[in-house]
């Protein structure tokens, strides 16, 4: 497969996803038009990317259009979680954490985020915050491993697999609103988040990069990184050892730094599950079967 190149000026599985997202949201746009902060400009926004998706398989090859080809997810998807600040609670203004709380009490017997207060360590505090900041990281490294070994293939599938749950989490934030412990259990808590030198810069950069988001269930840091751990123990064995350590850390650090739930933990799971097992037939019936084979 030549990315560059195009697949006889077929828009790209990942790309088909990325539209289908925008036509979503520009259907959430008109319905609740007067409501939503910058409608105009999220409206706008969203044409210009299906109309650029569209059109960009009949773009010249140049450095330029075969790296957005490549990398657009890296663009398009921070930018349509930005969007989900004005969109979420004004969609569905109901926020679902006491149900995830009740969830958590009933699975475990306790708050776990409070539980885990018997075992903050500073030292350990700064690693996983350290850790929880590399989930935008993680994939895009395992998708230049693959492309420095030139398997287009495995590169193309794993994007589409990533857009493909990234964009699921994002329907799964309307659907379940929840803001998370560090909000809702902050008066129970006892014990503050406390690192050596960098997690009040990370926590910081975190919130201000982030805004105020209902963005806890499911986890999406728990199913994206859930999803590079399933691909590279597919496609780049060694890489998968180094990601059992770090991104398993990273999943524990959601609930441990109270950004998460279990039960969003646990939704994370279910969804990158989910994800797996409707990857294949959905890439095949976007891109074809003689790619589809292949990956």
């Amino acid at each position: 497969m030549n990315l560059n190149k195009g697949q006889d000026l077929h828009i790209r599985a990942a790309d088909q996803i990325t539209i289908v997202y925008q036509i979503l949201m520009l259907g959430v746009l008109l319905v609740f038009a007067s409501k939503i902060h910058f409608t105009l400009l999220w409206f706008v926004f969203h044409l210009l990317i299906i109309l650029l998706l569209w059109k960009l398989p009949r773009f010249k090859t140049n450095a330029a259009v075969s790296w957005f080809r490549l990398w657009n997810p890296l663009v398009i998807i921070p930018l349509n979680f930005t969007e989900l600040h004005y969109l979420v609670h004004t969609v569905h203004p109901r926020d679902f954490d006491s149900l995830l709380i009740q969830l958590d009490k009933a699975l475990l017997g306790v708050h776990p985020s409070i539980w885990l207060e018997r075992i903050l360590w500073p030292p350990l505090t700064e690693y996983l915050q350290l850790v929880y900041s590399t989930f935008y990281f993680l994939p895009i490294i395992l998708a230049l491993l693959l492309l420095r070994k030139q398997k287009m293939e495995q590169v193309d599938f794993f994007v589409f697999i990533m857009v493909f749950g990234f964009y699921l989490s994002y329907i799964g934030y309307f659907l379940v609103p929840a803001i998370g412990p560090r909000f809702t259990l902050d008066y129970l808590q006892t014990k503050p988040i406390q690192g050596l030198w960098l997690t009040p810069i990370i926590r910081h950069t975190l919130d201000t990069l982030e805004n105020i988001q209902r963005d806890a269930f499911p986890s999406g840091h728990t199913e994206i990184t859930s999803l590079t751990m399933y691909y590279a123990w597919k496609y780049q064995r060694k890489y998968f050892y180094v990601l059992a350590v770090i991104g398993t850390s990273l999943i524990f650090s959601t609930v441990y730094l109270r950004y998460h739930y279990v039960s969003d933990v646990i939704g994370g799971l279910l969804l990158a599950a989910f994800v797996v097992l409707t990857a294949k037939p959905v890439y095949k019936r976007l891109w074809g079967e003689k790619v589809y084979k292949n990956v």
